[in-house]
């Protein structure tokens, strides 16, 4: 019949489901050990901490070396972002943290290079779209995490702020150098002049000297203010050039060295221009506004701008043009604009030099005395206009480096976490949940898969692909149903002989369920298996049917539903015989507490034995058994005798129904010999015994010699776990007792169906 894909759908999901029942128990187990590994690691797991702060990157504020000009890109984010860890910011922080009240209790400091460490463990990520860092690190302790995270970020701040006033602040430095170093000049030149007038009695020059002293004086200190622009100028055109050799040394040697003829000739007309203007300075009738001054300095002005343009082509013609927003492009920028200062103030140091020497060479023809104190004069005078113009400077510089702003702005400081970040308590037990389940369901599937039995109904469907003539559910009887059933033999038996049976055979006895317990839902599954059996067409005509029932291997229940099916047909009042076949491992006799003696085996080798001598009434009404007798050298040629074909055939015409007990298909040739003789085969299957490969050979070994079974017979089911149509079994039971017992009996019947669920 042809299933709906909803049906097909259906029976798979079943499947499911009985795969996971009937492995719960190894589900459980796995589930709980997974899931009291998370609990104990949940447990014993540290308490991690997380604290983190977000700092701007400005965009708005006046840049400098350190960073981009016009604006920061992903990559100058991401650069700031190695910056951050870089080793530098690292030991600060690490200063930083050390300085902490708590810090004694920080576990950083006790690693052997908490630089590394606080490198390795800081979390350092840019925000999409903006130019927000985000700063976090994880501890123990709760204040480590916050103190780290503000130590990084202000140190971070510091090393920008340092690099960002780089430039100004050694501008700074120098000029301190050079007021120490000229207020000691200032301070020895004032003693030298006093002493001079004092050991000399002189103490006044001429007026003319004094003039000429004056301008003089006047020209030095210019001369020496030019030489210390020179030097603030020429230190920033180093410090520009090696911060380009840093990004580019191929393009930073180049543009140590730039020069043409075109800009030496630019030079050499600057320098002789800014002679000029420094010797008519020193003419009287020459203010600022004179025409030749305002001649000169346009003059000037222009030289400067050809020298600029002049640097711009040389640079144009070696291809280096960058983007303007380019780090690179900006340094050239200044390092141009530096140069041109540089080559204005060397031309003015040169000439205000000519002019000085010039002044020295009048001053060299005063008398002797009036020259040393003219000299001592000149010298307290230069250095008191030096003195004061680096104090002007100097203040100047500091101004300058104070008005340098850093482009990192802290936007959120850390705060003392109040809840650890790990582990995470529901996320474990959710995790924890689901593994332990999807482990365990994982390893039920994957036993089902590397099992290679029979296990339920859809097997025998999938693999066996026979008709399925009965299912036996699996349900042992408990000591008080073997007590009952002891009971009914005891009144249908000798009490003596039941007195001698062993345990094992009273439980042997216990499976003819459906004479000893008929009410049973094991009775009512033999009852189907018959319905099922009887439907089957004969191969022979007339009334009577003759049925082989065996197996694939050993131990499958062969013997016993031989038995109760031939108890069921008898039962239905049919004159019926079981024939047991098994001369190898005979097992009916036991089931029916017959003798073995006067079985099959001696009818096949005697001739004077007939039929009737072998055949036994049983305890069942219209049940005869013909047991196996003793075992012979030879059971597969007796089988295959005449005789067993005549006693097949007398037996045929004189019962309803032959049930023959035959030993496995595997196991020796028996079942096949006896298999050619009878109307149907019934191959009896073991639930979760019987291997699928053992069922194909035998399948195999059947078809060879032209045999199809009739169908199959699944024993020792357990329902509670593959079929929820063990309710049918208690509908039955239910409505067969519900009428003539009462009581607790009722009761505990009703109770029933809690085992099934």
């Amino acid at each position: 019949m042809e299933q709906f894909p909803e049906q097909e759908q259906e029976i798979k999901l079943r499947d499911y489901y009985r795969i996971i029942l009937r492995h719960i128990k190894l589900i459980l187990i796995i589930f709980v050990l997974v899931m009291a590994a998370t609990v104990y690691y949940t447990i014993r797991a540290p308490r991690i901490y997380e604290s983190s702060g977000k700092i701007l990157l400005e965009l708005n504020k006046q840049t400098d070396l350190f960073f981009t000009t016009g604006g920061f890109g992903r990559n100058d984010v991401n650069n700031q972002m190695e910056v951050i860890k870089s080793p530098s910011v690292m030991e600060n922080a690490i200063a930083k943290i050390k300085r902490h009240p708590d810090a004694e209790n920080f576990p950083i400091l006790s690693d052997d290079n908490p630089q590394g460490s606080l490198a390795k463990n800081i979390e350092v990520s840019a925000e999409r779209e903006t130019d927000i860092i985000d700063i976090t690190f994880k501890s123990t302790n709760p204040r480590e995490a916050e103190a780290a995270v503000n130590a990084v970020m202000n140190s971070y701040q510091e090393e920008s702020l340092k690099y960002t006033r780089a430039e100004v602040t050694s501008v700074r430095e120098f000029l301190e150098k050079q007021l120490d170093i000229t207020s000691k000049k200032l301070a020895i030149s004032e003693e030298d002049l006093r002493a001079y007038k004092i050991a000399n009695e002189v103490f006044a020059l001429s007026e003319e000297t004094k003039e000429m002293i004056t301008n003089m004086v006047e020209f030095e200190a210019q001369l020496s203010s030019a030489q210390t622009e020179l030097q603030i100028v020429e230190q920033k055109l180093n410090y520009l050039k090696s911060e380009l050799t840093k990004l580019d040394q191929t393009l930073g040697d180049e543009m140590v060295s730039i020069s043409s003829p075109v800009l030496e000739q630019l030079r050499n007309r600057l320098i002789e221009n800014q002679s000029q203007l420094a010797i008519l300075l020193t003419k009287k009738g020459y203010t600022e506004n004179h025409p030749q001054l305002v001649a000169l300095k346009t003059e000037i002005d222009n030289i400067k701008s050809q020298m600029k343009q002049e640097i711009d082509a040389i640079l144009e013609v070696n291809k280096y043009s960058f983007n303007p927003l380019d780090r690179r492009q900006q340094l050239m920028t200044d390092i141009i604009t530096a140069e041109v200062d540089y080559q204005t103030a060397k031309s003015k140091v040169d000439g205000l030099k000519t002019v000085v020497e010039e002044y020295s060479v009048r001053m060299s023809g005063l008398p002797d005395a009036e020259l040393e104190l003219a000299r001592l004069e000149r010298a307290k005078a230069i250095n008191e206009q030096v003195y004061s113009m680096l104090i002007t400077r100097y203040e100047e510089a500091k101004i300058s480096e104070e008005g340098k702003l850093s482009n990192i702005r802290i936007i959120s400081l850390a705060s003392i976490p109040k809840s650890p970040v790990s582990p995470k308590v529901k996320m474990n037990i959710l995790i924890g949940l689901l593994l332990g389940l999807g482990l365990g369901v994982g390893a039920a599937f994957l036993l089902e898969s590397l099992n290679t039995k029979i296990n339920n109904l859809s097997d025998v469907e999938r693999y066996v692909k026979l008709s399925i003539l009965g299912t036996i559910p699996d349900i042992p009887l408990d000591e008080k149903e073997l007590a009952e059933i002891e009971e009914r033999i005891q009144k249908e038996g000798d009490k003596a002989k039941l007195k001698e049976l062993t345990t094992v055979q009273r439980q042997m006895i216990a499976r003819l369920v459906p004479h000893y317990s008929p009410k049973s839902p094991i009775a009512e599954a033999y009852r189907t298996f018959r319905t099922n059996v009887v439907s089957l067409p004969s191969k022979v005509s007339g009334s009577s049917r003759v049925f082989l029932v065996t197996s694939s291997g050993p131990k499958e229940g062969k013997s016993t539903s031989s038995g109760n099916l031939a108890i069921t047909l008898a039962q239905m009042n049919s004159k019926t015989l079981l024939v047991d076949c098994d001369m190898r491992r005979p097992m009916i006799h036991n089931l029916f507490m017959v003798s073995r003696d006067n079985g099959l085996s001696k009818f096949l080798t005697t001739d004077d034995t007939a039929l009737s001598d072998i055949i036994k009434p049983s305890d069942v009404e219209n049940l005869d058994i013909i047991t196996s007798g003793h075992v012979p050298p030879n059971p597969s040629e007796l089988l295959s005798s005449k005789k067993m074909d005549e006693l097949i055939a007398k037996t045929r015409d004189e019962y309803d129904y032959v049930i023959i007990d035959s030993p496995p298909i595997i196991a020796v040739t028996d079942a096949l010999i006896l298999a050619r003789k009878v109307d149907n085969l019934i191959l009896v299957i073991r639930a979760t015994v019987t291997e699928r490969e053992i069922v194909e050979q035998a399948k195999i070994l059947l078809k060879n010699i032209d045999v199809t079974p009739a169908g199959v017979v699944i024993n020792g089911v357990e329902v509670k776990k593959y079929y929820s149509g063990y309710k049918y079994y208690y509908y039955y039971y239910y409505y067969y007792y519900s009428d003539d017992e009462k009581g607790a009996k009722k009761k505990k019947r009703k109770n029933r169906p809690r085992l099934s669920r």
